[in-house]
């Protein structure tokens, strides 16, 4: 019997984070489950004692939250985020700009760490894999969601490049649509 992967998950206060946690222990995983809010998952950590679940308390958009977190990892799903909908013209510049540094900066934040991570910690060539969660709207933006389009839009390119940057001997996958 293959030992359980170790699952580092962002964004897991509902949504895809919150199922992505759920499965994962379903299935005998181990989670890392990140949020700025823990109380969210209070019901799955009486659920699973904290050998499997280790609920933390992180914001992606602080580089120091994320490189505090990271200890044995086989996936990362890159998950946080948020949206606001109101017409581009009616976003406010610093609104704008907090949802971009959560859902691309963010995001980014936590693709380095893991890729470091998979490079230089786990055992050579072990790697890992980095799961990228976009959006629909990053590829067909629907009125009000322009920003938040843009957001998801701009992770697609870092993927893509960040994904042919990685040496095949690393055996680090990185998935988005």
């Amino acid at each position: 019997m293959a030992s359980p992967k170790v699952w580092f998950i962002t964004g897991t206060s509902s949504g895809f984070g919150r199922c992505m946690t759920e499965c994962a222990l379903s299935q005998g995983d181990i989670v890392v489950a990140t949020l700025r809010k823990p109380e969210a998952l209070s019901d799955l950590a009486t659920r699973y004692p904290a050998e499997k679940l280790l609920v933390l308390k992180v914001d992606v958009a602080k580089q120091e939250d994320i490189d505090e977190v990271f200890g044995r990892l086989d996936v990362v799903f890159n998950n946080a985020g948020y949206q606001l909908v109101t017409e581009v013209e009616g976003m406010p510049v610093n609104k704008a700009r907090e949802m971009f540094e959560t859902n691309f900066g963010g995001s980014t934040n936590v693709s380095r760490a893991a890729v470091k991570f998979f490079r230089e910690v786990n055992e050579p060539g072990k790697g890992g894999i980095l799961l990228q969660v976009s959006s629909a709207a990053g590829f067909n933006p629907l009125p009000g969601l322009g920003y938040y389009a843009a957001t998801k839009n701009a992770l697609k390119g870092f993927s893509e490049g960040l994904a042919k940057e990685l040496s095949p001997s690393w055996n680090i996958k990185v998935r988005y649509p």
